[in-house]
């Protein structure tokens, strides 16, 4: 008796013929499914003694016989159907209804010949009556379990394509929100070095060129680091270098500025312009605000599978401006960028610089970067730089 598995077709099936090899493989999956389910009825006839004079061996053959001649006219019709690209749900029941009432007459035929026995006995209303109802509940529920999968698969895959969806679109949302972080240039910066450029061009023409060749070096790569995914500490370090350059030439003795950067890191791949909002926030909130000024240390270390940023100044220190206090708009950009790009294994912390001042301590994980072409030296890192 038959056990035919049948796919239930869907919207993909009826726009997209499937390959031939994908029937052949759908078709041998579903003959093993048929003659193991055609076992299991010959075994269950057998032992319920339906079927007079018969043992198990002709209870298997007729079996086999008939659902194996079901699934290939089944088979047949599903496959002339797809091919045409006119595979329905009710043009495959019709398929099926004729597949049952052909099939069990071929199988008992058949069967009929191999355990030579009289064709026209077999044929008899009531067991052919017998033969169809088995038939047509063996398909049926074959054709539940087909759907039921059918179904199950399209649901996964829905899943998984919302997913990737959805995964694309943080993607997406995250290097959006990254590039503008790291695009942010301080305004007051840029309006304040172009008016200390034309008071310099007026007073004092080489410090004014020297201004001018500081700040092109500062945005030409402040517009680079814009449009990359990383960098290298050296070039980071030489981004820095010219900009407090520029600050420099416009505090004069107010502002002295160092940098150490160790062998081992000068390779290191770090995210664009990660530091510059520290360095800002030091010169803001520390130096700028101090009659006396101060200096500025930005260093890198590594430690085991990280390395750690320094960006110390010898300002005001904690609590003498919202910057300080851990809650300044440049702060929040870095952990913003951190928690995106590192999750927990990326910190930011703000530790006291005794006898005053701060430092702003970056710690992440140490990738060595990718292209070693964009490493750079530094103008002058790991050497003191005060003002002219």
């Amino acid at each position: 008796m038959p056990g035919t598995h049948v796919e239930f077709p869907n919207a993909a099936a009826r726009l997209s013929p499937p390959a031939a090899h994908v029937l052949l493989a759908g078709f041998a999956r579903e003959g093993v499914i048929v003659v193991i389910g055609n076992a299991l009825i010959a075994f269950a006839l057998t032992a319920a003694g339906i079927g007079k004079g018969k043992g198990f061996f002709d209870n298997f053959v007729f079996s086999e016989a008939i659902g194996i001649s079901i699934m290939l006219l089944l088979g047949v019709g599903r496959f002339v159907l797809q091919r045409r690209n006119a595979l329905t749900v009710p043009r495959l029941a019709l398929v099926m209804v004729l597949a049952i009432v052909f099939g069990a007459a071929l199988g008992r035929g058949i069967a009929s010949l191999l355990l030579g026995l009289d064709v026209r006995r077999t044929f008899a209303a009531k067991d052919l009556a017998l033969t169809g109802w088995i038939a047509l509940s063996a398909t049926l529920i074959a054709t539940w379990y087909g759907w039921s999968r059918t179904r199950i698969a399209e649901l996964s895959e829905q899943v998984a394509r919302t997913a990737w969806q959805k995964e694309a679109a943080e993607r997406t949302a995250l290097g959006a929100r990254l590039q503008a972080l790291q695009a942010q240039i301080e305004p007051h910066f840029l309006f304040n070095t172009l008016a200390t450029l034309d008071s310099l061009i007026a007073s004092d023409p080489p410090r004014a060129r020297e201004l001018l060749a500081s700040l092109n070096r500062f945005l030409r790569a402040t517009l680079e680091a814009s449009r990359t995914q990383s960098e290298t500490l050296a070039l980071q370090f030489a981004v820095l270098e010219s900009m407090l350059a520029v600050h420099a030439m416009r505090l004069g003795p107010r502002l002295a500025y160092a940098f150490d950067l160790p062998r081992d890191c000068v390779k290191l791949a770090v995210p664009p312009m990660l530091l510059q909002p520290l360095v800002e926030n030091a010169l803001k909130h520390g130096i700028q605000g101090a009659v006396q000024g101060g200096r500025i240390d930005v260093s890198a270390r590594r430690d085991g599978s990280h390395v750690e940023l320094s960006v110390a100044d010898t300002g005001a220190g904690f609590g003498a401006t919202p910057g300080t206090q851990g809650a300044g708009v440049g702060l929040a950009n870095v952990r913003e960028r951190l928690a995106a790009l590192y999750g927990e294994n990326a910190s930011l912390t703000l530790i006291e610089n005794a006898p005053h001042g701060l430092i702003a301590r970056v710690r992440l994980p140490a990738h060595d970067a990718d292209d070693a072409g964009n490493s750079g030296a530094p103008g002058n890192a790991g050497a003191t730089g005060t003002t002219p």
